[in-house]
């Protein structure tokens, strides 16, 4: 089976079909790797076709992207990590996540980033399903294979600034979340497990996560000025 490097962790699997292939290819590692830091995707023969026959209008190809995805968010708990609905951009050597419902307006935001600060400076870390885990003392957002529709993603793993969770304003405006402010909104953005004790676990890495990283409320206008705005407000916020 191949290695992928994702999050400093290792995924050993062997994509089948051609999108999962695809995406996964700039994660693609050929170099050394502590066993212990190897996490093993494989799924047994015929799972993914079964999960097509579950579910029609998915082909099977979606289905192995979607079901790998979800075996991976499982996979990353037990490593102290979680997978989170957000778009995230990379800038100036931080990760800047921006998390709501499909259809609100993430991806456009974090393409006003680069609009303003140049794609080549703010790089879409992932535009849909980045991972976030604790490495080295510091809560870490990284890119991932598995971005939804979007096939934005890069082999970037930088600390994490904020989270913002975005919503269309008249006026850009922030506020500073408290923790038990923003622990609902957060638990609803992930990739949930259904065992109850891995629903405990995920909740105390967010909780961990939550008291490392600020967390606000984000509402924009949806226009260049609002990649500035939020980029202001969220420097301003550590001075």
């Amino acid at each position: 089976m191949a290695i992928y490097k994702v999050a400093e962790l290792y995924l050993e699997f062997t994509p089948k079909y051609e999108h999962l292939k695809e995406y996964a290819e700039k994660y693609l590692y050929t170099g050394e790797y502590d066993p212990d830091d190897v996490i093993n995707l494989d799924v047994p023969q015929g799972f993914f076709e079964k999960k097509q026959k579950e579910n029609p209008y998915l082909s099977v190809a979606m289905c192995e992207y979607i079901w790998m995805g979800a075996i991976f968010a499982l996979k990353l708990l037990e490593r102290k990590g979680f997978v989170i609905h957000a778009s995230a951009v990379a800038y100036e050597g931080y990760a800047y996540l921006f998390s709501a419902d499909s259809g609100t307006g993430k991806s456009t935001h974090t393409g006003f980033w680069q609009e303003v600060f140049g794609a080549d400076k703010a790089v879409i870390l992932n535009d849909d399903k980045p991972a976030v885990r604790e490495i080295d003392g510091r809560f870490c957002a990284s890119g991932t294979m598995f971005s939804g529709k979007s096939p934005l993603s890069d082999d970037i793993t930088v600390p994490v600034k904020a989270l913002c969770f975005i919503h269309r304003s008249e006026q850009n405006e922030i506020k500073r979340l408290s923790v038990g402010e923003a622990l609902p909104l957060l638990f609803e953005q992930t990739l949930r497990p259904r065992r109850s004790e891995k629903i405990l676990e995920l909740t105390e890495i967010l909780d961990g996560f939550l008291r490392s990283v600020p967390v606000y409320s984000l509402g924009v206008t949806y226009s260049p000025d609002s990649a500035r705005f939020a980029y202001e407000a969220l420097q301003r916020s550590y001075s």
